[in-house]
């Protein structure tokens, strides 16, 4: 075993809650999602995608969903690169 894979990169914590709650965050976007407190909007965005793709029954409506999450990810890049510049450039891998 190397010295490499035994160590473990510095974490990430959110304190929030008036530093009453610390919660560990896997990456900056992770970080940033928990501290705007975000969390609930992303599970109700996580349903409302699971719900679009479970009525795909076609190519033609998977071409139509797949425009919809392509226009919506373009849309939070754009917020994001207008929010933090540095975070969207670490983020965004395309």
């Amino acid at each position: 075993m190397s010295i490499k894979n035994s160590s473990k990169k510095n974490p990430l914590f959110v304190v929030t809650n008036n530093g009453q709650d610390v919660e560990e965050a896997t990456n900056m976007l992770d970080a940033l999602i928990k501290r705007l407190g975000l969390e609930p909007a992303i599970e109700i965005f996580e349903q409302i995608l699971e719900f679009l793709l479970s009525q795909v029954k076609s190519y033609a409506a998977f071409e139509q969903a797949k425009k919809y999450v392509d226009d919506l990810v373009d849309l939070l890049e754009k917020i994001l690169k207008m929010i933090d510049p540095v975070l969207a450039f670490s983020v965004i891998s395309r």
